[in-house]
């Protein structure tokens, strides 16, 4: 955790699912930054299709066939993107990283099946960095520690999603988004350190110690396959001052559509939470909701 010095404030808006746009006012990073919420049909791992509800005028998409980007949700979110970091390569998550690095000119920070990605989208070499895991980067207005980390155990620990995502000149359908590796972040921008995770799960050697002004964690029910996840995460991080629920969300619903059976779960990861740390902040954001973090350390929801 930081002590104080040279603090600045900090902008947190959540993207629905592990997505989120991180900035201190002049740097723009994003994680995750999956905005398109393809109705999809015949997913291997996690609910099979997405939820269906009354008038969804979206397409359905097999696994089997390619989706499109709702480009006019990502113009309207991501008018501007410096950094994309991608915790791993599932559709949910990394889709729409090569129309926003494109369309940005933002670097794209991931595995290989992330650089990949980015590659077959067309996404210049300029703008992707390779890491695997371990590294610490430097970049002119913030530093990134690069962090190993696991997948979820999804479908009640029967996950199996080997493999790397190739360069290919054909569109990659929504089954060739493999798992690919998964990573988490810790940021330093602003005089603070923030942690990000994109998956239930974490290795507890790599993140022992960490001291988190704010900790991202996953919270959505394939937590529950993990063995003591929330309260030995606490401990791992000395009960952080502030942690915010994401990935609790019904990410086949449309945006808009009602997620009070999504939210609903998020009590009880509130109360492992309490439980573990008494004194640590819970914030479970909306979609599109913005959290602010000022100089002294206090974070509000601000939109």
């Amino acid at each position: 955790m930081t002590d104080g010095g040279n603090m600045r404030p900090l902008q947190f808006t959540h993207f629905g699912a592990a997505g989120w746009k991180i900035t201190d006012g002049e740097t723009v990073i994003l994680l995750d930054p999956y905005l398109s919420r393809v109705r999809f049909q015949g997913r291997r791992y996690g609910p099979h299709d997405a939820t269906e509800i009354p008038d969804d005028p979206r397409p359905v998409v097999k696994m089997s066939e390619p989706a499109g980007h709702d480009t006019a949700t990502i113009d309207r979110h991501v008018p501007k993107a410096d950094f994309i970091i991608l915790s791993h390569s599932h559709f949910n998550h990394a889709m729409d990283i090569p129309y926003i690095a494109n369309k940005t000119g933002a670097v794209v920070i991931g595995t290989e099946s992330t650089c990949n990605i980015a590659i077959n989208g067309g996404v210049p070499d300029e703008q992707i960095h390779a890491v695997r895991g371990g590294e610490d980067y430097q970049y002119e207005t913030f530093s990134i520690r690069v962090i190993p980390s696991l997948h979820s155990a999804l479908s009640c620990k029967l996950y199996k999603d080997f493999g790397t995502i190739p360069v290919q000149d054909d569109p990659l359908c929504l089954d060739d988004y493999v798992e690919g590796g998964t990573l988490a972040y810790l940021i330093r921008i602003g005089g603070r350190e923030v942690l990000l995770f994109g998956s239930m799960n974490f290795i507890e050697r790599e993140v022992e110690g960490l001291r988190p002004d704010v900790a991202f964690i996953a919270s959505a029910p394939p937590r529950l396959d993990i063995h003591d996840y929330t309260a030995r995460l606490m401990r791992c991080l000395g009960q952080p001052p502030l942690v915010v629920a994401t990935h609790w969300d019904d990410q086949g619903l449309p945006f808009g559509a009602p997620q009070d059976k999504a939210l609903a779960h998020t009590d009880a990861f509130i109360q492992e939470v309490k439980a573990a740390s008494p004194d640590t902040e819970v914030f479970v954001p909306r979609h599109f909701q913005t959290l602010a973090l000022d100089a002294q350390g206090r974070m509000r929801v601000v939109n």
